[in-house]
């Protein structure tokens, strides 16, 4: 009997010793998997069309929207006289054995007027037309369900576009072709034509949720939900796939200004210039690049400075005048008006890499430019900010010395949380009559809550002018743009670090002389003529202006009265002297929209005041064939190619971001700036104040954490305790 049981309890122990190691495996394989799991799932970012960055071809799928091959992007510009006109070109091909719906983001200048849309699918060539926006969704879906090719343009914002494509068959090649139109100015001297080849991750603020649970007596406790401001995940950049250029791009311009050209420069890019004529210039790329930073073209005239240029176009009966006038300008020598100064500096996390030392290094030439009779302050900010001081203080050589330590030392991370540092900067001014009162921000404009923010700037900036400084490779040119115009200021680009003396020395010239303000535009009596901007702007050193006028006649004389300093000044426009040019009409009819936009932010916009721009805002659109936030391009085929039952397939690519940018440093892990950090700063005493949440924005989150995780791990564990339990009792029986 002995002998039999000690036979069982061998092959008992026998037993659970190869037990163990099955237990073991399986408990590590689902430790592993979990851990895979959860690690590729919290890679997984939330995609809405505010985030996508351009060359992105996506495809709508059950789950939300993901990206396809992109083969190639060709940019074509035509320059002649004031007037630039871009054919944009998206290659791309369907890889996979289904058929397809695809959505192409593109970025372009906020103050372009888009017209054009072709597309080639295959053999099919689709060209759009301009519907009210909704009624052209509506043709859209309503081709994609009968199984037609269709493509749509949309505005998501000034300088964001979505283009929508239906029913790409497997296999296809996808031709897009989007044309659009500008006016260019002279500025400090140059001419210059930018084109955004990248749309920066943006910083979305998160509405504050709260929960109400009622008890049985009918009392209520509300708590508040955790907030996730962490901006997009981090992302490694990579320039170059399976030894390809991703996302590449080729760029050509014609440049015919109208004047002998003297210096051509391409400060981001190289480029081929190719002389046709001294007046008459062919540029482009020297071969494909990375979309992952704007191109820059600056020129010159070879010769006296161009003063001013007039050009018409006559549209529905009716003539169109595109002003542009430089009015020259003397810089100030004399002492300078007592000034007030406040700056304040994006640190958040987008702004880390090349985009914080080239705005470092210009803070400091500001700081050390200010007299000692200035008073000044400083504001930094990511999802929480503080100042220098509690109030603007003298800018003694001491304090200056302080404030520049602080600057040195700066770091960037954290979220954007620009709305309550820009508000307290607006209140920080002190109440002294006759100061002249100056904010200058510093930032990439990477946020996606812009009017919040302009409704900010109207409500509080009384006298005070808001100059913007837009930093990095690809900065927010739609936020410093009309930000700075809505603060009656100037705004000016440091997209490397070699320019940011040259930058900052033109911002100074604007800050440090007096603007040409008052302007008024005098029009013949009687007469129902339409210009835009309305009201004109300030002018400042260097700076131009641009006047869209509809409804004079050729010989009318029209006058620009304002004030310089304390002295009138006044210029005679006479209509007769303008050159034909097409294209002005559909430019007056931009600023005209852009003009309604600004209203409904400036003014305390009743639903019908609202209700009647918007009316205003459609029909311009759709009389002079532009895509809005109202109107959009439409293209439909006539007969269905996608075979019923057929479905949508999914593809990804990886996408660019901006050249420069750090991808380390989009985790927020604090709230606010600790007193140890500000301490490092040199600013033991500042004042630390705390961001509070505010923003509308509306995302679709995938997915961020694994499938039953919890689930999967306690079985992990629980097994593992077992395997051991059974080794032990396999060992005492063992030794029984």
């Amino acid at each position: 009997m002995k002998k039999n049981y000690q036979i069982k309890n061998r092959n008992f122990t026998l037993l659970l010793y190869s037990i163990f190691p099955v237990l073991l495996i399986v408990s590590v394989a689902l430790l592993v998997g979990f851990t895979a799991s959860a690690q590729s799932n919290s890679n997984k970012q939330s995609i809405d069309l505010d985030g996508i960055e351009s060359g992105q071809l996506l495809i709508r799928t059950a789950s939300g929207l993901s990206s396809a091959l992109l083969l190639s992007t060709k940019i074509e510009i035509n320059v002649a006289g004031t007037i630039s006109r871009t054919k944009v070109s998206q290659r791309f091909i369907n890889t996979a054995d289904e058929w397809a719906e695809g959505i192409y983001v593109f970025p372009i200048s906020e103050k372009a007027a888009v017209d054009t849309l072709k597309m080639r699918i295959g053999e099919k060539f689709i060209e759009g037309f301009i519907k009210e926006k909704k009624q052209a969704k509506e043709i859209y879906e309503t081709a994609k369900k009968e199984g037609r090719k269709a493509a749509l343009v949309e505005q998501q914002r000034p300088n964001l576009f979505t283009n929508s494509v239906a029913n790409i068959a497997p296999n296809e090649i996808v031709v897009v072709q989007i044309e659009f139109q500008n006016n260019l100015s002279p500025n400090n001297g140059y001419w210059e034509i930018r084109v955004p080849l990248v749309v920066a991750p943006r910083y979305e603020v998160r509405p504050i949720i709260q929960k109400v649970q009622f008890g049985s007596s009918g009392w209520a406790t509300i708590s508040t939900e955790p907030i996730n401001i962490a901006q997009k995940p981090s992302q490694e950049k990579k320039d170059l796939l399976n030894g390809e250029i991703q996302n590449p791009v080729e760029i050509s311009i014609n440049l015919e200004p109208g004047f002998d050209l003297g210096t051509i420069d391409s400060p981001y890019h190289d480029v081929l210039i190719q002389k046709v004529s001294s007046s008459h210039h062919k540029i482009r790329l020297k071969g494909p690049v990375p979309s992952d930073k704007d191109f820059l073209l600056k020129w010159t005239s070879d010769g006296d400075d161009i003063q001013a240029s007039l050009f018409n176009e006559k549209h529905n009966g009716l003539e169109h005048f595109l002003l542009i006038i430089n009015p020259p300008q003397e810089l100030n020598l004399k002492k300078t008006q007592e000034r007030e100064i406040i700056f304040i500096q994006d640190i958040s996390g987008s702004m880390s890499g090349e985009s914080i030392q080239q705005s470092k290094v210009g803070l400091e030439m500001a700081l050390r430019r200010l007299k000692s009779t200035d008073r000044f302050n400083l504001v930094f900010f990511n999802n929480g900010f503080w100042s220098y001081a509690s109030n603007p203080v003298l800018a003694t050589p001491l304090e200056v010395q302080r404030a520049v330590k602080a600057v040195r030392n700066l770091k960037a991370d954290g979220g954007t949380e620009m709305y309550q540092a820009l508000n307290f900067s607006l209140d920080n001014f002190s109440e002294t009559r006759g100061v002249l009162k100056q904010l200058i921000f510093l930032t990439d404009g990477g946020v996606q809550n812009e009017n919040t923010l302009f409704t900010l700037i109207s409500k509080k900036l009384k006298n005070t002018r808001l100059f913007t400084i837009g930093i990095g490779s690809a900065p927010n040119s739609y936020f410093m743009s009309r930000a700075a115009e809505l603060g009656r200021g100037a705004h000016v680009y440091i997209g490397q670090t070699s320019e940011v003396s040259a930058r900052m020395q033109e911002l100074f010239l604007k800050i440090e002389n007096p603007a040409i303000t008052d302007l008024v535009l005098k029009l013949p009596i009687n007469t129902k003529a339409e210009y835009y901007p309305n009201p004109l702007p300030d002018l400042y050193f260097g700076e131009p202006l641009a006047i869209a006028i509809k409804g004079l006649k050729a010989e009318d004389i029209a006058s620009i009265v304002g004030k310089k300093g304390k002295q009138d000044w006044e210029i005679d426009i006479s209509l007769k002297q303008s050159a034909e040019h097409i294209g002005v009409a559909k430019l007056w009819a931009r600023k005209k929209i852009a003009n309604i936009e600004r209203s409904l932010i400036t003014q305390n916009a009743s639903t019908d005041f609202v209700e009647k721009n918007n009316i205003e805002l459609l029909s311009t659109a759709l009389s002079y064939g532009l895509v809005s936030r109202l109107s959009s391009l439409v293209a439909v085929d006539v007969i269905p190619s996608r075979p019923k039952g057929a479905k949508i397939f999914k593809s990804t690519i990886e996408p660019n971001f901006p050249h420069g940018w750090d991808m380390k440093i989009f985790a927020v892990e604090k709230d606010e700036i600790s007193s140890q950090e500000l301490h490092r700063l040199g600013l033991g005493k500042a004042k630390i104040y705390k961001a509070s949440l505010n923003g509308d924005g509306n995302i679709f989150e995938l997915p961020q954490t694994a499938l039953n995780w919890k689930l999967t791990f306690s079985l992990s564990i629980g097994l593992l305790v077992l395997g051991f339990l059974s080794l032990q009792l396999g060992r005492r029986r063992k030794h029984v």
